[in-house]
């Protein structure tokens, strides 16, 4: 007995010990989480008058810390957009890779976010997109490209002279969305010391080709472009149209929908269609690659993934793939989303952006 006591003495301050560290560090975990809610939910841009507080309470505060340039990427007549947005005391940057046929203006609520958050944002109009000018042979809203990793060289000069030199030592983390989430996928695979972590927002892993099997896609653009006839535009798709179609949209908030749509129709240089055969077989081929076992494995920064439920621009199975194989990788699941998760209305965007922030927040110090 009596050795038994002293065993105890020896062991109960211990216990002691560890009980209040547990205690201390769950109680911190809650005032973080009940801290993150409340910086959300004062911040956030709700659905109601959502035009109104977009023009009176966004576009004012992130024009006063905006900067933007164009970057020469040794291609005569051809420079890419970029814009910056730079606080003095920002915990990290967060760099931004934009989908297929997108600008930045599209960006302007979760840029804000970001930045009440703490964290600088950077981020560039991918090449033939926006106001990086536009590559299409068919007239100028089309999308296309010669090889996808003329992509990925852009995005790397982008942070080679634009990002790098201005953060220093500071943290980067990617957000990365649909073809942006491609771009910043093979990214990650070539280039893997930039990121410390990184969200792929319905990332297009595996582009959804309808009714006509990917393998058939495939084929019939390569036979298109063996023919001469890459630079066409997609069977059934089209140049730009400012009809208003809703029902069709790639977000079920139709003042989220109904504010970018305003802002296409006003600015010509922001408007972008379809894309050709060209852009489907190097999108095709690029996906396969970096969904592969041997490229997602090279990924060991930590990755968040979101899916949509209602997503019809990208498949699942990609994505899937690639979180197999990515050695720190977590997916979360948005059921009632469209593709543009982003951007969403305000039950399943405020959720969200909680989860991007945390998530950020969480790997400053890792």
């Amino acid at each position: 007995m009596e050795d038994y006591m002293k065993k105890i003495k020896k062991i109960l301050p211990l216990m002691l010990v560890s009980f209040f560290i547990t205690n201390i560090i769950a109680n911190f975990t809650t005032v973080s989480a009940e801290t993150l809610d409340q910086s959300i939910n004062s911040m956030f841009i709700s659905q109601d008058n959502y035009k109104t507080k977009m023009q009176d309470d966004v576009e004012p505060y992130i024009q006063s810390v905006k900067e933007t340039g164009y970057m020469d990427i040794g291609e005569e007549d051809f420079k890419i957009y970029y814009e910056k947005y730079v606080l003095p005391d920002s915990k990290a940057s967060i760099v931004i890779s934009h989908g297929y046929s997108e600008s930045l203006e599209k960006y302007h609520e979760i840029i804000y976010y970001f930045l009440k958050s703490g964290y600088s944002v950077y981020g560039l109009e991918h090449r033939g997109h926006g106001r990086s000018g536009h590559l299409g042979k068919v007239d100028s809203t089309q999308i296309d490209i010669d090889n996808f990793d003329d992509y990925v060289q852009d995005f790397k000069n982008f942070l080679d002279k634009e990002v790098k030199p201005n953060t220093g030592d500071q943290k980067l983390f990617l957000f990365a969305h649909s073809m942006g989430g491609a771009i910043g996928a093979d990214f990650l695979e070539e280039y893997p010391d930039y990121f410390s972590a990184a969200v792929l927002s319905a990332p297009m892993l595996q582009v959804n080709t309808g009714m006509v099997p990917e393998w058939m896609a495939k084929l019939i653009s390569y036979l298109k472009i063996a023919f001469e006839s890459g630079d066409a535009y997609i069977m059934g798709k089209s140049a730009y149209s400012s009809d208003y179609d809703f029902e069709n949209a790639a977000t079920t908030s139709e003042e989220r929908y109904n504010y970018y749509h305003n802002i296409l129709n006003d600015n010509t240089e922001l408007q972008r269609g379809d894309g050709s055969y060209n852009w489907l077989n190097n999108a095709l081929n690029i996906t396969k690659k970096i969904t592969s076992k041997e490229e997602a494995s090279k990924v060991k920064i930590p990755v968040l993934i979101f899916k949509a439920g209602k997503d019809d621009y990208v498949k699942e199975n990609g994505i899937n793939m690639f979180a197999q194989y990515a050695q720190n990788c977590k997916v979360v699941f948005f059921s009632g989303a469209k593709h543009e998760i982003y951007r969403e209305k305000d039950s399943i965007l405020k959720p969200y952006i909680k989860a991007v922030i945390e998530f950020y927040n969480e790997n400053l110090e890792e």
